[in-house]
């Protein structure tokens, strides 16, 4: 494998099996369980296909999609991973200085679909690399990019992303006025003005994580409960990746097929899963703003509370999300490299 050497990988790979062995279980999310279920989902799909699922095997040095899926939060220095970034995944992050960005979109949610170039777009955004890094695993990147990737990291991005761009949180957001009471759309309040009014005469949530629910956030809620509530919809009471995942690949989510060339799939994912972000985003309860005195990053934070009957819609909402995903990588994996 260009430019990484085996010892780098086993040592790696050792790893990720001492720390999964000998590290408590922890409070895994979408991050981490959701994703391995859609790595997971998709290696046993593989096995169908030899070709794409060696090819797959041979460019992640001898790696699993289910060990893949994470390393993208990895490279952020995640608790969830209970390890320090590999060398492989500090040099991603020293040449891709805005790969945090790269895990989601902020479309608002009274758009119909997304649509580069808009207000909460970017050209380093979810969709924006996920088409990039389809170029690069199928060898026909521009010469300049969102990201600076080699095979491996473009394979590793797409095993994550593909989980994310699912989750509707890191998809559809709204968006209020310059006080944080009034729902608005950047694109008509924010016309003519840099990066829409967004930030200065615009207030996010920013992916829901302004959202306080409890102790925690909704996007939070939709990373870590609706996973677990997901498993327990399927019947699955053990908490096992494993056994989730094989229940998803037997119970093929309806519409998860796509059609077209793979460079198209990326965009109609986000616009698929708009109306989704909409409904999550109204079916609760938004309290009185609040400065975000402790987040630099946030202008103002509101409390929710979930309408009756939210938590079993969620559930069954990351059910079929998490299905899609491990069929559409599997999917997209295929029409990658099948003919290369």
């Amino acid at each position: 494998m260009e430019g990484k050497s085996v010892v780098r990988h086993a040592g790696r790979l050792l790893l990720a099996l001492v720390t999964l062995l000998c590290a408590p279980h922890p409070a895994w999310s979408w991050g981490n369980d959701g994703h391995h279920v859609v790595g997971t989902m998709a290696d046993l799909l593989l096995e169908q296909h030899p070709t794409t699922h060696d090819k797959v095997r041979t460019i992640l040095g001898g790696a699993s999609l289910a060990e893949a899926t994470v390393w993208a939060d990895c490279a952020k220095g995640f608790v969830h991973c209970q390890r320090d970034p590999t060398p492989d995944e500090k040099a991603f992050t020293k040449r891709n200085v805005r790969h945090r960005v790269f895990h989601y979109t902020n479309v608002p949610v009274q758009q119909p679909e997304y649509r580069a170039g808009t207000a909460g777009t970017a050209s380093d955004d979810i969709v924006q690399v996920l088409e990039h890094a389809v170029s690069v695993l199928r060898g026909q990147a521009p010469a300049s990019g969102p990201a600076v990737l080699d095979q491996q990291e473009a394979l590793w991005l797409i095993a994550h992303l593909v989980g994310d761009i699912h989750q509707p949180l890191h998809v559809g957001v709204i968006y209020f006025d310059e006080v944080c009471q009034t729902v608005v759309d950047p694109n008509v309040v924010g016309m003519g003005l840099p990066n829409f009014g967004i930030d200065t005469v615009v207030a996010s949530i920013t992916g829901g994580n302004a959202l306080k629910l409890g102790s925690g956030n909704l996007h939070t809620y939709w990373d870590s409960g609706t996973v677990k509530g997901a498993m327990r919809a399927a019947g699955v009471r053990n908490g096992s990746v494993q056994d989730f995942a094989s229940w998803l690949v037997n119970h093929p989510p309806a519409g998860w097929e796509m059609s077209d060339g793979p460079s198209t799939w990326p965009a109609r994912w986000a616009s698929e899963i708009l109306p989704l972000a909409q409904t999550a985003l109204s079916r609760v309860t938004v309290g009185a703003p609040e400065e975000a005195e402790d987040d630099p990053k946030l202008k103002c934070t509101w409390p929710v509370v979930l309408e009756p009957g939210y938590g079993p819609w969620a559930n069954q909402q990351a059910l079929v999300q998490l299905g899609k995903a491990g069929f559409r990588l599997a999917a997209l994996l295929r029409a990658a490299l099948e003919n290369r």
